[in-house]
């Protein structure tokens, strides 16, 4: 954050609900300003703020003040991929666009980065299932199939390869078959073993590292993160290869797990390795 933002955003971080109210008194464009690298100060509250106190109060504070919808809309998605449920209900009843801007939503940043409280709670809060790899992520099996054409083919409601930061550096083909397997890691991701059965029907394949957001690896290495063992167990089983490296640090499914603290994961997937 910009320097202007500095003694805001101090407060933030120490819970000093009284020291960041007379800031903003004495300068009012803190709720309406952005940073020269776009963020606001309602974003750094739901990011910088979780879990500390007073945070609540702070982003009620900024949302009185004049902060703009798009930064309620912003700060919404930040909330879903931080785990932020406190911030979620003032945020959508300050007016939060609970199904994003038509590229992206928050209950898409909950499941890229494994939030499963907010995903609920954005469902209960009537978040739609939108999409192919939304419908994968949740479990929704029984959806997957409306998404194709008689034919096979994928209707144009699957929805296309996105992110929440526009249009991505290094562009995406739009293919239907990297939209499948994007969704297929989804459904892995969220361990949905039913989804990830009926998205292999429709041919996702099991090996593909798709790109979309954000993700490098197959949908085995982030089973195995995740802690998902009857997820890994069902990918070895219908012939996931655990040799296969990341795209962005170059391990194995049996790295991932480790990383995710699950051992008998990383154990299970090293004998895979060698063949046992």
């Amino acid at each position: 954050m910009d320097p202007k933002f500095h003694p805001a955003v101090a407060a933030i971080k120490a819970g000093d609900l009284e020291r960041f109210r007379t800031l903003l008194r004495a300068d009012p464009s803190l709720a309406t300003d952005r940073s020269s690298k776009g963020h606001t100060l309602l974003q750094c509250v739901v990011l910088d703020g979780y879990e500390v106190p007073h945070s609540i109060e702070m982003a009620k504070l900024l949302i009185d003040a004049g902060a703009e919808q798009a930064y309620v809309d912003e700060s919404l998605i930040a909330a879903a991929s931080m785990d932020n449920g406190e911030a979620i209900p003032v945020l959508l009843d300050a007016g939060a666009a609970i199904n994003g801007n038509g590229t992206w939503s928050p209950i898409e940043d909950a499941l890229a980065f494994g939030k499963h409280r907010i995903v609920g709670l954005l469902l209960e809060r009537g978040a739609t299932i939108h999409n192919l790899r939304i419908a994968a992520g949740v479990g929704r099996a029984d959806l997957i199939d409306g998404f194709f054409n008689p034919d096979g083919s994928l209707k144009a409601e699957a929805g296309k390869l996105a992110w929440p930061f526009g249009e991505p550096a290094e562009g995406w083909s739009q293919d239907p078959q990297d939209i499948l397997d994007n969704a297929f890691v989804y459904a892995c991701r969220s361990g949905r073993i039913e989804a990830a059965e009926r998205l292999l029907q429709h041919g996702a394949r099991i090996n593909a590292i798709p790109p979309g957001f954000d993700y490098a690896g197959t949908g085995l290495h982030y089973a195995a993160m995740e802690g998902h063992r009857p997820m890994v167990e069902y990918l070895l089983a219908h012939g996931a290869d655990p040799r296969i490296k990341d795209k962005k640090v170059s391990s194995t499914p049996a790295g991932w797990a480790d990383q995710g603290g699950h051992p008998e994961i990383e154990a299970l997937l090293e004998r895979a390795e060698k063949g046992g």
